[in-house]
């Protein structure tokens, strides 16, 4: 039996239909402006995560194929203490939590100018950019719950690893269970997936060796943690800034 997972759907917003930081210059931007080009714009956009109650998850038949197991996750379905990933958010029984997760283009030149502004120790450069399309997943690991090393260097001094996991198990899984999905084109699997350990970012490494154009009409991510899936649908017809695509 499958499992089924509910994807929380945010009505989609008519952002054309008024005026939004995204359409005029950087130069123009206010912090305010950034923050929202960073939280809630067509690079930047919400994609909740329903889990079952436990009930129904003791129900369910064990999944096939494997599964990425890292360090505090216990058995296929993480839910032994009614915690996935070893204690994000309890599943209460008859109830449904869900865990609000943000999905961010940190490639594309809005996100890098918006973060510019508000001087994001985390940024990458146009070279970078330009390799690959690095997608962000925030909200998915709690910060500080793996070490930093052989990641992305740790913006918190707190951050000195004795008593957090080894991260690797987890940014494999994370590796291989992940695609952009363009309709009609092979999927694009990630070269390379970065933890920021402090905040529990994660960075998802797409290569550019297959194009992406606005005839696609829209791109999905797909990724799996554990027994969760999340999937996130943009629409390229949104992702203009200064009349080009920008992914």
């Amino acid at each position: 039996m499958k499992y089924v997972v509910l994807f929380g759907c945010v009505a989609l917003v008519a952002y054309a239909a008024r005026p939004q930081p995204w359409n005029k210059k950087s130069a123009h931007w206010s912090a305010q402006d950034a923050q929202q080009i960073l939280n809630d714009s067509p690079w930047a956009q919400l994609a909740s995560v329903s889990f079952p109650d436990i009930e129904a998850e003791e129900r369910r038949e064990q999944p096939v194929g494997p599964v990425p197991n890292a360090p505090g996750m216990s058995g296929p379905n993480m839910s032994s203490d009614g915690r996935w990933d070893g204690g994000v958010g309890k599943i209460p029984r008859g109830g449904t939590p869900t865990l609000p997760l943000t999905i961010r283009w940190d490639s594309a030149l809005p996100i890098r100018e918006a973060k510019r502004l508000i001087d994001d120790k985390i940024n990458y450069t146009a070279d970078q950019a330009r390799k690959d399309y690095i997608l962000t997943v925030l909200g998915l690991v709690p910060g500080g719950r793996y070490r930093s090393a052989g990641q992305l260097p740790s913006q918190s001094r707190s951050d000195d690893g004795r008593d957090a996991q080894d991260p690797e198990p987890m940014l494999e899984g994370i590796m291989a269970q992940s695609r952009l999905l363009v309709p009609g084109e092979l999927p694009i699997r990630p070269e390379d997936v970065k933890l920021d350990a402090a905040t529990g970012a994660l960075h998802l490494f797409f290569p550019r060796t297959q194009p992406i154009d606005l005839k696609a009409k829209a791109v999905l991510l797909v990724t799996r943690f554990g027994s969760m899936t999340i999937q996130k649908q943009f629409r390229l017809k949104d992702m203009l800034y200064d009349h080009k695509l920008e992914l």
